[in-house]
């Protein structure tokens, strides 16, 4: 430390006699002094000594002590651990004597280093100002560069920057002093002094620009003098780059004098209208850069604060004029800027262009956004600059070359409209900027819906041109669908907002529409050339449904117009098929809610795609979570409706891939439910829900009964395509479906919807009306029915009453109808089981008909028919419902027992398992049946068919049940159907007539009426029906006399009391067994008695017990 001091105290003594070299070993020390803290301390010790010292040689007329000098000098006041010490009145003399060397030095290098030392001091501002003048005297000395040195130049602009960063308000009011000496060399021909010159500009930019007056002044003086001149003269030489650097700094540093100075202006925008239209796109790229120079001058903070009296408020921006007319001309002269600022913007981007030329068009573009401030969210300015830009850039496409320009448009749209939805009491702005100053968004008003609307439409647009690549498909639904979102939560802030008019809402619902309607028509009108487009415009459809408000896309108070042409082109009318379901369907301009508006519209895109459609499967998952959705969501009942009706316009076999869709969607619907919500939908009131539920269970019914052609096709041909595997997959397919549905229904206890209706029993009323259509032209042969080879209904028919009649046997399982009489005999409690034991009796009519179009097919699913229905008998115990059962089956149940080569196996087991359950139940049944004549009438047929079958089975079975049964009956009216087939089988002792013999039958006849061993038929005269008596030989029994005597003729007198009560006894009426009224007389008249045939008298009935006594007594 001593030596250091030593060494100071050295250089002071020097400076006296060898200043050179005590500079020198000063300038050493210095060095030395940054890595050593101590020696740093002793110089800043001594500092106020050595810099009166120093100050003084700086001036001295020899070059290299005052070069040296200086240097140090430099340091001095450089280093901030010397400048501090240094007194304020040494600071003022070492800027006062830089200052005074600067302007008197004829010497380059003591001038360089003066102006050095001012641009690498530290002192404190308050000290500069003291000394500002002179020093800034010294600096634009120094600017001018009388020596003619570059060095000096490039100094002195450092000078500036220096004191620009230390003394920004003073530099600004004296700009008009030292900035011309910096502009004038953007002209310059050496390209160092220009660098220099724009360099220096750049630095102090926050502190020139805006210009103040003085300064504007002095450049439009400078430009009319010899600028301009200079501009032209060097944009004729080829030097458009330079010139345009120039150029935009000078009508930047205009300022809003350029208005003012219209005619300069004028003549200075002729520059750039020169270079704009350059086919090098480097000019091109300059021009654009120094456009920016124009946004500063025209765009200032004192004009847009005029233009927005009230800029927020409640979080909307209020962008108004004042009242006074002054403000009005104010803003016409905003506007005219703009327009001006926006013509070769415009020009350059609609127009084919180098890609970098459309970047920088970009950039200029988007400091023209910055510097708007909050006025970028006028209407008019959104209209003049927004839309130009965003509509030009959009329709570029996701080109490659472009992609960089679609995806900041992109960005910046999606911030625009993001904007609503940020908090408002934070700024908000925009986070894609270029510059520092972000873009002030703030939240749109529904004044700008047409605006956002027309963007999306041309984002949209590209996924519809035929030539585009798919991957810019992609990408434009991708980029369309993202902001069709940010859009909705702005609509929806809207639409929860209470001060939003109801005519407001509308607008928004209108302009909204309109928009998804024009996606879907052109999606249908194009033919599903894009399956991307298809999966957008229904993801645009579900957005709307997920995103906006429930209550107002529901409410009965908002109706839309169904206007779009797709409907009105689809929806051929072919409800006049099916008029038996009473379906109704919404019109052409019919006024529904904006939900029914937008499900239509959904279900018209898909109808039209067919299976080979692209993304077919990802559009009907779609469909099934918007179905499920909007069912959740809003009125169940409007929107099934609804849908189900647009269904029954569209009924090709193709349409089924739509009520699959549809049909998982109800599933999911009701798995979803509460019991609450089921509850709501179970009312009396509400039985529009479960027949459209019906409806839907329906249609693939319809569809399969409906979809006949209507022109001849070659028989062969049509035969293949309707057996061909892919059509039995999709059968198997909607079978399955629809099992699931209805299983669906069934395990949510929707299907008993009411105390006195089920599902079921509405379902299967429909679904006959369906099958008897088909039944009717098979045995009708009607010219329409072409597809007798469509097995479509009958498969479908099969499953459906496999399920139905599985779940009448669940029913019947869990209740106690199959053991309470009293339930039982209520006629309500079977209508739902008499409608699906129609159903059944209809599918084994319909499938024994279609049996050669299919066999296999038929017969497997008439296998699982006769399946269920074997289970279905095994629970029915009361006579009601078991004699319900076999009238309703008995007619398809005959044509099945019938022989038929082609039945299988499995076929033939089932139907002998439902044949002797049949048979069991009529056994089993609680009270016990009375196997009488009205029974046996009914049952007739399928006895003849069943006693003598082929297949011992069937008939051993049915000899057994005869035998237990009816042969132990001793009354009987045989059917005449019957008489062949009994008198086969008693003559060869298989089956019994009766169990006992009656001598008073024989000793009551004429002997001519007695065959001895054998059976008698007799035919009678009443009713057309036959009587058979059984007689064994009782000739032991009687007297010869009794029976000569009973066969003599017959006199014509009145009746004996013994005659009267036979013919009481034949003429008798009763309750039948199961008391339903007058029984079947068992008698005719010829019988014992030789009364007269035309007697008139009845008597009471009386029992056979009665009746033999009396025979006794009289005997």
């Amino acid at each position: 430390m001593s030596s250091f001091c030593n060494q100071i105290e050295e250089i002071k003594s020097l400076i006296y006699s060898n200043k050179s070299l005590a500079y020198s070993t000063l300038s050493h020390l210095q060095e030395q002094s940054v890595n050593d803290p101590s020696l740093l301390q002793t110089l800043a010790d001594n500092s106020q000594d050595l810099v009166s010292l120093i100050t003084v040689d700086i001036s001295i007329d020899d070059e290299e002590v005052a070069a040296q000098a200086l240097k140090c000098s430099g340091f001095m006041i450089y280093h901030p651990s010397l400048v501090s010490t240094i007194p304020v009145d040494d600071a003022n003399l070492v800027l006062e004597a830089l200052a005074k060397v600067i302007m008197s030095t004829k010497i380059k290098s003591v001038c360089n280093l003066g102006v050095w030392c001012i641009s690498m001091q530290q002192f404190e501002a308050s000290i500069l100002v003291g000394c500002f003048n002179s020093v800034l005297q010294a600096v634009v000395h120094a600017l001018d560069n009388p020596i003619g040195s570059l060095s000096t130049t490039f100094e002195a602009m450092q000078a500036v920057m220096k004191l620009a960063a230390q003394l920004s308000e003073r530099m600004r009011e004296s700009s008009h002093i030292w900035a011309p000496p910096v502009f004038r060399r953007l002209l310059s021909i050496d390209k160092r002094e220009r660098d220099i010159s724009e360099r220096c500009l750049l630095k102090i930019r926050p502190t020139i620009i805006p210009p103040p007056p003085a300064l504007s002044k002095a450049l439009a003086e400078d430009m009319k003098l010899k600028l301009l001149t200079v501009m032209k003269d060097l944009l004729n030489q080829g030097l458009k780059i330079q010139t345009l650097q120039a150029w935009g700094w000078f009508i930047r540093l205009q300022g809003s004098h350029a208005m003012k100075y219209r005619h300069l202006t004028n003549d200075m925008l002729k520059v750039p209208e020169k270079t704009f239209s350059d086919h090098n796109p480097q000019v091109q790229i300059a021009s654009l850069v120094a456009w920016e120079g124009l946004v500063d001058a025209f765009i200032h903070p004192a004009l847009l604060t005029s233009e927005t009296n009230e800029p927020i408020k409640n979080g909307i921006q209020q962008v108004r004029t004042s009242g006074g007319s002054s403000c009005q001309i104010q803003a016409s002269g905003f506007s005219k800027s703009i327009k001006l600022i926006m013509t070769p913007l415009i020009g350059i981007i609609s127009s084919k262009c180098d890609v970098s030329v459309y970047s920088s068009c970009l950039k200029t573009w988007c400091y023209l956004l910055h510097k708007l401030d909050i006025s970028v969210n006028h209407p008019w300015v959104i209209e003049l600059v927004l839309d130009p830009i965003f509509g030009a850039v959009f329709r570029f496409g996701p080109d490659v070359k472009t992609f960089w320009l679609w995806n900041l448009c992109l960005d910046l749209l999606d911030d625009f409209i993001l904007a609503k939805c940020r908090n408002l009491d934070h700024e908000t702005s925009s986070q894609v900027s270029h510059h520092s100053t972000p873009i002030k968004w703030l939240p749109w008003t529904i004044g700008q819906l047409d605006f956002l609307v027309k963007m999306m439409d041309i984002i949209i647009s590209h996924a519809s041109i035929a030539t585009i690549t798919p991957e810019n498909r992609s990408s434009a639904c991708d980029a369309a669908l993202k902001i069709f979102r940010s859009f909705l939560k702005g609509v929806q802030m809207d639409f929860r907002s209470s001060s939003t008019k109801y005519n407001d809402i509308m607008l928004c619902l209108n302009t909204l529409l309109r928009f998804i309607k024009k996606i879907c028509e052109d999606v249908t009108s194009e033919g599903g050339r894009s399956s991307e487009l298809h999966h957008t415009s229904l993801q645009f459809l579900e957005a709307v449904v997920q995103d906006l408000e429930p209550s107002i896309l529901g409410s009965p108070l908002y109706k839309v117009s169904l206007n779009f042409t797709c409907i009105h082109l689809q929806m051929v009318d072919n409800i006049r098929n099916v008029k038996y379901l009473g379906i109704s369907s919404v019109a052409y301009m019919d006024m529904v809610s904006p939900l029914v508006y937008l499900s239509v519209l959904y279900i018209c895109v898909v109808i039209p795609s067919t299976p080979a459609t692209r993304g077919m499967e990802l559009l009907l998952q779609g469909l099934r979570r918007f179905f499920k959705t909007i069912l959740l969501l809003y009125d169940p009942v409007e929107n099934l409706s609804v849908a189900v009706g647009l269904l029954y316009k569209h009924m090709e076999f193709r349409h089924l891939d739509i009520w699959t869709a549809i049909a998982k969607g109800l599933e999911d619907f009701f798995n979803g439910l509460t019991v609450k919500d089921l509850s709501l939908l179970k009312m009396d009131s509400n039985r529009d829900f479960p027949r459209a539920v019906c409806h839907l269970l329906s249609y693939p019914f319809v569809v399969c009964s409906c979809s006949w052609p209507t022109q001849k096709k070659d028989s062969g041909s049509l035969k293949e395509s309707l057996v061909s595997p892919e059509r039995k997959l999709k059968l198997q397919q909607v079978a399955e479906v629809w099992k699931s549905l209805y299983g669906a229904l069934c395990a949510s206890k929707f299907n008993k919807f009411s105390e006195t209706s089920s599902l079921t029993e509405e379902l299967c009323s429909m679904l006959n009306g369906c099958v008897d259509q088909n039944i009717s032209m098979l045995d009708h042969g009607t010219e329409q029915y072409f597809h007798r080879d469509d097995i479509g209904l009958t498969y479908l028919s099969g499953t459906a009453v496999t399920c139905v009649m599985e779940q009448q046997i669940l029913t019947l399982a869990a209740s106690s109808v199959g053991n309470n009489v009293e339930h039982a005999r209520d006629p309500k409690t079977f209508s739902g089981i008499k409608n699906s034991l129609e159903f059944s009796s209809r599918f084994l009519k319909l499938s024994w008909s279609m049996m050669e179009a299919d066999p296999s097919t038929i017969l497997f699913v008439t296998s699982r028919v006769f399946s269920v229905l074997v289970c279905f008998v095994r629970c029915l115990h009361t006579k009601p419902s078991i004699l319900s059962f076999i009238e309703t089956i008995s007619c398809p149940l005959l044509q099945w027992l019938s022989h038929r080569e082609t039945q299988e196996a499995s076929t033939n087991e089932q139907l002998h398992h439902l044949w002797s359950e049949i048979l069991s139940c009529l056994r089993r049944c609680q009270p016990p049946i009375v196997f009488d004549s009205s029974l046996l009438k009914l049952q007739a047929p399928l006895l003849e068919k069943t006693l003598d079958h082929p297949k011992s089975t069937i008939s051993e079975l049915t000899v057994t049940f005869w035998n237990s049964t009816y042969g132990k009956q001793i009354k009987l009216d045989y059917p005449e159907s019957l008489l062949d087939i009994l008198d086969k089988l008693s003559r060869n002792k298989r089956i019994n007539l009766q169990t006992k013999s009656l001598p008073f039958l024989v000793k009551c006849h004429s002997i001519s009426e007695v065959t001895a061993q054998r059976s008698r038929v007799t035919a009678t005269n009443s009713r057309n029906s036959k009587r058979v008596e059984l007689v064994e030989d009782t000739a032991n029994q009687f007297e010869p006399e009794n029976r000569l005597g009973s066969s003599s003729k017959r006199k014509r007198v009145g009746l004996t009391e013994h005659q009267k009560e036979v013919r009481r006894a034949q003429q008798g009426r009763g309750m039948d067994c199961s008391g339903h009224g007058p029984g079947i007389r068992t008698y005719t008249s010829v019988d014992f008695s030789q009364g007269n045939e035309d007697s008139q008298e009845s008597q009471e009935i009386r029992d056979p017990e009665s009746i033999l006594e009396l025979l006794r007594r009289t005997a």
